[in-house]
């Protein structure tokens, strides 16, 4: 084997001895950070306004909780002259929809910010 066979020999070890394994690690680096990004764009979608038929879901706080669910959701005249909760401002919304369903809570209630939010409150979270 010459000098020069020999020298690119040991250039060619040190390379997959080093620069390799410390490219293997800098290129899961990238993808991690990848993943973390991601997680994080996922994280903040779902920790964002919920928006169900182009209207804004309710905030989680006692304030958001005193206004009535139809200035909330910024209801029509013609959805609210159809709509149990404004018939009976009194009472929640999802109550007043359950007394309208002869006792069934509406599907919809359950993925309600507005109504997960007076359940935390009540509950105390």
């Amino acid at each position: 084997m010459s000098e020069t066979e020999g020298g690119l020999v040991m250039v060619l070890l040190f390379a997959l001895r080093c620069i390799v394994p410390l490219a293997i690690t800098v290129g899961l680096g990238y993808l991690m950070n990848r993943l973390v990004d991601h997680w994080q764009a996922e994280d903040a979608r779902k920790e964002a306004p919920a928006q169900s038929n182009g209207k804004v879901a309710a905030p989680a706080t006692l304030a958001a909780l005193s206004l009535p669910c139809w200035v909330t959701f910024s209801c029509s005249e013609e959805a609210r002259k159809n709509c149990a909760a404004y018939q009976h401002h009194d009472l929640p919304c999802w109550e007043a929809k359950r007394q309208a369903n002869n006792g069934v809570l509406a599907a919809s209630c359950a993925d309600c910010p507005r109504y997960q939010a007076a359940f935390a409150v009540a509950v105390g979270d």
